[in-house]
């Protein structure tokens, strides 16, 4: 299987994906993936929460410390802000890294799903469209990589 999060970031789909982002929309999308980490408190695994988050900054060119302190100074209505207009091919993409963030460490929780739901519905991307993205993309995996 192809490792994608250990490419260089010049050579990553995933940062191809979001390279027109401003560098505040990127710290969002960071920003977004740790609120879903951090949201279920002491549950699941912090280790594999924080080798997830580690492989996003390297993705998207951000500092974790920078993007926290944005988000600590603008808040969750500026990350809505920020991540709203995107398209829905990054949207998509954000669905998956989510979901991934979500799962990196086991099952998911209700906590977990409760608060990427809210923040996904704020964006523009309803729990069926989110539920859909996927199922897409277990599809697709499935496709290419199980034979």
């Amino acid at each position: 299987m192809v490792n994608f999060f250990n490419m260089k970031q010049e050579d990553n789909p995933i940062s191809a994906i979001f390279s027109d982002l401003t560098t505040n929309q990127k710290m969002s999308v960071l920003n977004l993936l740790i609120t879903i980490g951090v949201c279920d408190g002491e549950r699941g695994s912090q280790d594999k929460e924080l080798q997830y988050l580690n492989n996003y900054v390297k993705i998207l060119g951000v500092r974790s410390d920078s993007s926290m302190a944005y988000f600590e100074s603008l808040g969750h209505e500026r990350m809505i802000e920020d991540l709203e207009p995107l398209p829905k091919k990054q949207k998509e993409f954000l669905v998956i890294a989510a979901w991934e963030m979500i799962t990196c460490d086991g099952r998911p929780n209700e906590t977990e799903l409760e608060v990427a739901g809210a923040i996904f519905n704020k964006i523009g991307v309803t729990d069926e469209q989110f539920v859909a993205t996927i199922e897409k993309s277990k599809a697709l995996m499935k496709h290419f990589f199980e034979k």
